[in-house]
């Protein structure tokens, strides 16, 4: 359950820079969560910022072992109705992949309009396993190199109390090079070369609806978002095609933990880069799958977990 920026943003250098892997999976960013928050409460109206810095091991069958490292400033000017968080980030493993991202969220008039940007770059060593459920299934992967630099931005405006409607722009560049000598064992393993160094940009309507206590640890309430991005070449894409990703977590107060369940799909249109297709293990989408295995034009995927303090910072994910 993505509840917390930091790893929200680095998630984001990763997801989109590379165009295939996530920083941190569920139980990292619940584990954040309570530092976050307690930085976030302190971040009072109009007071001085909160500053957090965030050290997160990595240690995942797609990036292998390593660290990621995330500061932030957590502050709420007068007037703007939530927290504004600054950050920035890098992450390093022993496969040599890295990748380092700034972002920003942003609320404006009583949180009536909400601004989110980030930018990054990532050199990430991955395993390529082909395109369709059938690739994933036959766990044979090829080496594949993927540097990349990523631009999104998104303005929200509220339309309803806790709902907020508007647009957002995402442009990736990927260089891509295939470690494999001779002829692939399988015919999907070879890339069209027009796709392995290409950029996509794309525009549209975003959403989201948000009836959390808090941004940062929840214990009750909805927090769901929806995005639909047509990419082409009057707006500097080498594809044309649409792609959609939405997803609903949601949060229970049970004793003095709590329930936390998400539901996420994907769907990419004919015409879309292997890269930018949906995969399993991406955005914090289930536990054990090695992003990238399973790539495909759709994904759906559901999953629960209960969340429960221990001490100081500390707490524990089942």
């Amino acid at each position: 359950m993505r509840s917390v920026v930091v790893t929200a943003g680095l998630a984001l250098a990763l997801s989109l820079a590379a165009g295939s892997a996530n920083a941190s999976g569920p139980e990292e960013a619940a584990s954040k969560a309570q530092s976050s928050g307690e930085a976030a409460a302190q971040a009072k109206e109009g007071g001085k910022p909160s500053f957090v810095i965030m050290p997160i091991p990595q240690s995942n069958p797609a990036l292998g072992n390593g660290l990621a490292l995330a500061a932030v400033a957590l502050y709420e000017p007068k007037g703007s109705g939530g927290v504004w968080t600054t950050g920035g980030g890098g992450l390093y493993t022993d496969t040599e992949s890295w990748a380092a991202a700034i972002f920003q969220k942003a609320h404006f008039a009583e949180d009536r309009f909400r601004l989110t940007a980030a930018g990054g770059y990532g050199d990430m060593n991955l395993k390529f396993y082909g395109i369709g459920g059938g690739a994933g299934e036959r766990d044979f992967s090829i080496g594949l190199n993927q540097k990349g630099i990523f631009a999104l931005g998104q303005g929200l405006y509220r339309v309803h109390p806790n709902l907020y409607a508007g647009a957002q722009y995402r442009f990736l560049k990927v260089d891509t090079t295939l470690d494999r000598e001779g002829p692939p064992k399988f015919p999907d393993l070879n890339l069209p070369t027009f796709e392995l160094e290409s950029q996509v940009s794309g525009l549209g309507p975003a959403a989201e609806y948000d009836t959390r206590d808090v941004e940062y640890g929840p214990t009750k309430g909805i927090y769901a978002q929806a995005q639909w991005l047509w990419n082409g070449d009057m707006i500097g894409s080498d594809f044309d095609y649409s792609k959609f990703t939405g997803s609903v977590n949601g949060y229970y107060g049970m004793g003095n933990g709590v329930l936390a369940w998400r539901g996420s799909l994907c769907a990419a249109s004919d015409g879309a880069p292997f890269y930018d297709l949906c995969l399993f293990g991406q955005n914090n989408d289930l536990r054990g799958y090695e992003t990238g295995q399973y790539r495909d034009g759709a994904t759906w995927a559901a999953q629960a977990e209960y969340r429960h303090p221990l001490f100081w910072r500390f707490g524990a994910v089942a």
